[in-house]
């Protein structure tokens, strides 16, 4: 397949959109789902897909919940997001049940080739650029798979008896979301692991695990940050207003 302006048969790929946000908002210090707490007027879960929206190989955008908060999730879709096609689904205990409930829900279209890539995305970061998302979902029609990040050079290697290596410098990334990938292989990845018991740390992760396409890096984008903690909503509102509320 050819980058998403063109698969091969004169249109673009059809991507579904997946938002994890089955999470709990323990950490920035709320008795509420993090991801339905205020950002600039909205809740933090729908700048996603209003970044998403934007991209128009996408298609289908389902957002993934807990059960405890589908009143919550079907009023911020009906308020913040009326005129995005949002399909909520409840998802499991962790993140990999999550992706995995998504997945399934997806396969009838998957499998007969009404959604061709998958993309899925943390609900905690709301700053999605659509550009980068359009450039990664270009990167996995072409190759498999793809992730995005940011280099770090904060990490050191520590030695057995607690000392420091500091001749020895890794490469590593901090990664990011969305993670974008051809449907069918994913899904398949997934169901295998599902067969296996085995327990991905991030949709890269499993897929890997299971498939022999790449899964190659991107770099990121600097304001992609994730809602973790307070101060996390406060950087996130001066980055958007910085950007004049619209992240390109």
């Amino acid at each position: 397949m050819h980058p998403a302006s063109d698969d091969g048969a004169g249109r673009l790929p059809r991507v579904a959109a997946v938002v994890l946000g089955a999470g709990s908002g323990s950490r920035v210090g709320s008795v509420h789902n993090k991801v339905f707490l205020p950002l600039a007027g909205r809740r933090v879960i729908s700048w996603s897909f209003d970044a998403f929206i934007r991209v128009p190989s996408i298609r289908r955008f389902v957002m993934v919940i807990r059960d405890a908060d589908r009143a919550l999730a079907e009023q911020t879709v009906d308020t913040e997001v009326p005129d995005v096609p949002v399909e909520i689904i409840v998802g499991g205990d962790t993140r990999h049940e999550s992706e995995l409930a998504a997945l399934r829900h997806l396969e009838p279209a998957i499998r007969s080739g009404d959604v061709d890539v998958v993309l899925v995305h943390d609900g905690a970061r709301p700053l999605i650029s659509p550009t980068l998302t359009r450039e990664l979902i270009d990167v996995a029609v072409e190759h498999g798979g793809v992730f995005p990040g940011l280099e770090t050079d904060e990490i050191r290697y520590l030695l057995p008896d607690g000392t420091l290596d500091t001749g020895r410098v890794p490469r590593m990334i901090r990664a990011q979301t969305p993670q974008v990938f051809r449907a069918l292989p994913l899904l398949q990845a997934y169901e295998r692991a599902a067969e296996d018991g085995f327990v991905g740390t991030d949709t890269g992760v499993c897929f890997q695990q299971y498939r022999d396409e790449a899964l190659l890096y991107r770099t990121g984008d600097p304001r992609n940050i994730k809602i973790t903690y307070p101060d996390d909503l406060v950087t996130a509102e001066e980055i958007l207003r910085h950007a004049r509320f619209r992240i390109t």
